[in-house]
């Protein structure tokens, strides 16, 4: 009787374990929807990156993004956005318009307003 039930609870911890290893990479966090392009894409909040030809940062969505780079140019194809230096200052962006970025500033983040 003993071994049955030693038996039933390693088969049942053998189980549970099974599962939860499985079940680990379905809690994993969705993918951030920036990326870098070619283009700033319609509809996006863009800056183009310092020294690297034609290398665009999109960003989708409202709110923060996290950025850490250098960068010269800031397209609003879309809703308006602020672009944050490591020395305290911001570039505003409204809609539909471009700003030129201090190139030897370090970007450290931008807010999209929607």
């Amino acid at each position: 009787m003993l071994g049955r039930l030693k038996k039933a609870l390693v088969c049942a911890t053998l189980t549970a374990s099974a599962i939860g290893w499985f079940a680990a990479p379905a809690q994993a966090a969705p993918a951030r929807p920036e990326y870098f392009k070619n283009q700033c894409d319609s509809g996006r909040a863009c800056i183009l990156l310092r020294g690297v030809a034609s290398t665009w940062w999109n960003a989708d969505h409202c709110g923060d993004n996290g950025i850490h780079d250098y960068y010269q140019l800031a397209v609003a194809n879309g809703n308006p956005f602020r672009v944050y230096y490591d020395n305290g200052t911001s570039v505003y962006v409204p809609a539909w318009e471009q700003r030129g970025l201090d190139r030897n500033y370090l970007v450290v983040g931008m807010r999209v307003y929607c």
